[in-house]
């Protein structure tokens, strides 16, 4: 089986997360449109993985009373694009490399939960962790087909 990396599920759940406080409709209805297409190319993203996961990021941001949710989901997809576990450059270009390559091994909704909690943690320590907010997966032409994705039409029918 193929399975969406860390890095994109981190990025689609934070955008999930920012599509539903901005928009109108329930956050179920985002993670099925989301979904749809990225099933086409990883098995584990799911709409339940992906609302679940969403959901978890907005209900801890209102634990702990953090007014910031929209700029934190933002700044988590930013550095998920652009950083790796290891804080080093993320690599999206190179003459064999496809980013948006799908891996063999399953990353848990617990393990994306844990690495937004940690960054926001960290966030609110160091201070330093923004990102421009004109910044936009799009920016990226080397994964511009997430980009479409993350930027679908979503309607209230996708909720069910």
């Amino acid at each position: 089986m193929s399975y969406a990396p860390d890095w994109i599920l981190n990025v689609v759940c934070a955008k999930v997360a920012e599509r539903y406080v901005l928009g109108s409709l329930p956050i179920e209805a985002y993670a099925n449109r989301m979904s749809r297409d990225l099933l086409l190319t990883y098995a584990d993203c799911t709409p339940e993985k992906l609302y679940s996961v969403a959901e978890d990021m907005l209900f801890f941001l209102a634990e702990i009373k953090d007014d910031d949710a929209l700029e934190h989901c933002h700044y988590f997809a930013y550095r998920s694009v652009h950083f790796d576990k290891a804080d080093r450059p993320r690599r999206l270009k190179g003459l064999f490399l496809d980013p948006l390559a799908a891996v063999k091994q399953q990353t848990s909704s617990d393990t994306v939960f844990k690495s937004f909690r940690a960054f926001v943690f960290r966030s609110r320590v160091e201070g330093n962790l923004v990102a421009p907010i004109e910044w936009k997966v799009r920016n990226h032409k080397e994964i511009i087909s997430l980009a479409d994705i993350l930027d679908v039409e979503v309607s209230f029918s996708d909720a069910v």
